[in-house]
């Protein structure tokens, strides 16, 4: 059975031309291959337009300390704080997509700023970002496969930033 199953998967990703890894060349499979190169966006700085209640969307980046254990953000080059966005540890922080449940709404995904602000067909773009008391940062990406990249390897990132600090 076994043998069937990695028959179909290597079947089914010869079908789609990736061969296990993707556009970028990373395995789609191996964890430590995605924090690995989760760390290196982060250093270097990934592009996200946030939303807020408060301010028109703005391109920020997110980044980290060489170590990866702080999450910041810039806007134009310097480091940007407004109130939601500040420098956070990684093992405080949480991320969740725009299509789960909203934890203050429970009938409702996302987050109110989302379901004001973008359309929902846009929704498998955007995630939300989960800071320490309870702040929120919305962000959106250019495309569903790069909201998918980033949310998980910000959840493998942030499990092991929890078991270190334990």
């Amino acid at each position: 059975m076994a043998e069937l199953c990695n028959n179909v998967g290597a079947s089914l990703l010869a079908c789609f031309n990736c061969n296990g890894q993707g556009d970028d060349g990373v395995s789609i499979v191996d964890d430590k291959a995605v924090m690995s190169h989760m760390k290196e966006r982060l250093v270097k700085g990934i592009a996200v337009t946030k939303y807020s209640r408060s301010s028109s969307p703005k391109i920020i980046t997110l980044k980290s300390d060489e170590d990866c254990t702080e999450l910041f953000f810039e806007h134009k080059g310097a480091r940007f704080e407004d109130g939601e966005c500040d420098t956070f540890k990684l093992a405080l922080c949480g991320i969740r997509r725009a299509t789960d449940p909203d934890p203050d709404v429970k009938h409702f995904a996302g987050s109110k700023v989302l379901r004001d602000n973008l359309d929902p067909n846009r929704a498998l773009e955007a995630f939300i970002l989960e800071g320490p008391n309870k702040v929120t940062i919305n962000c959106k990406v250019d495309s569903e496969l790069e909201a998918d990249r980033i949310i998980n390897g910000f959840k493998l990132l942030f499990k092991a930033a929890k078991s270190q600090s334990q």
